[in-house]
């Protein structure tokens, strides 16, 4: 309950001020912009896997001392005896399972929002999907680039047979799961849907545990699964906001647990809008930032 409770928290940072931060005109995205960018993503992401199928298989955050030793943060050596399953196989069996079912959230969840494969549909996905493949783009570049050895080879001296026992950092499944997750949500809360509640606890859920099936399958340490669930959260949230070609509409007040802002808006790009206001609650004063909320 640790892990899933830690992937929260990531979450409420950035996710919640884009529920409560709806706009009041329904966006209406770019598909010319939004097909552009999945396609130069998605091309992207081939193309680092084509070039490097021939990479030399080491390491250069390979997590051991001058004498051989485990030498990983704490965080991570705590989180690997805690939550790794006695049958890592069956671990990743189910995470792969889970994460399918979290790519699957753009189809029904958009469904539910457009009352079917109508309306703006079509748009809503493409952006969905724009979002997950930025997010693999990401996640391919940073495990070719840091190149951190998995747990098993740190731990239990699994030979370094090929590129993807050094590809631990960050974590592919809760990037893009989170990516398909706060996404799909955002566009939901975006257009005020009575969908949106359970389209967020549905993709979280599942890009969660899915983080956590990776960590009980000794493929990822906790570092990554956080890290590539900030990525795809971040990703989620900003995404669906690029290209909107709704009507500029002013922004509702953001409101971040019991604080409520208040403050001017700043727009830092084309339907992006960024917040740093002065929250006023029950607990205190505070300062709200909310990045990319509209």
């Amino acid at each position: 309950m640790i892990i899933v409770r830690a992937l929260v928290c990531v979450l409420l940072v950035t996710a919640w001020p884009a529920a409560a931060g709806a706009q009041a005109a329904a966006p209406r995205y770019n598909p010319a912009w939004h097909g552009g960018i999945a396609a130069a993503a998605t091309a992207g992401a081939v193309w680092v896997n084509w070039r490097t199928r021939n990479e030399v298989p080491d390491c250069n955050w390979c997590g051991v001392d001058g004498q051989g030793a485990p030498a990983v943060p704490r965080i991570d050596r705590w989180s690997r005896d805690r939550f790794k399953w006695t049958n890592e196989a069956r671990a990743a069996t189910i995470s792969h399972i889970t994460a399918t079912a979290s790519y699957t959230m753009p189809l029904i969840g958009l469904a539910a929002v457009n009352g079917g494969v109508r309306r703006e549909f079509g748009r809503d996905l493409l952006a969905a999907l724009d979002t997950i493949a930025v997010a693999q783009l990401a996640a391919d570049i940073s495990k070719r680039a840091i190149r951190r050895a998995r747990p098993g080879v740190v731990f239990d001296g699994d030979p370094i047979d090929s590129g993807d026992d050094v590809h631990s950092y960050l974590s592919g499944h809760s990037t893009t799961t989170f990516a398909a997750a706060v996404g799909t949500a955002t566009i939901a809360s975006r257009r005020g849907s009575r969908h949106a509640k359970w389209i967020w606890l549905t993709g979280l859920g599942l890009a969660g545990t899915t983080g956590y099936l990776r960590i009980a399958a000794d493929r990822h340490y906790l570092t990554d699964v956080l890290s590539g669930a900030l990525v795809g959260t971040v990703t989620g949230l900003t995404i669906p906001r690029l290209f909107d070609r709704a009507p500029a509409t002013t922004a509702a007040p953001v409101t971040a647990g019991s604080l409520t802002g208040i403050g001017p808006v700043a727009r830092v790009g084309p339907g992006l809008r960024a917040r740093l206001q002065l929250g006023a609650g029950a607990g205190g004063i505070g300062l709200i930032g909310a990045i990319a909320v509209p």
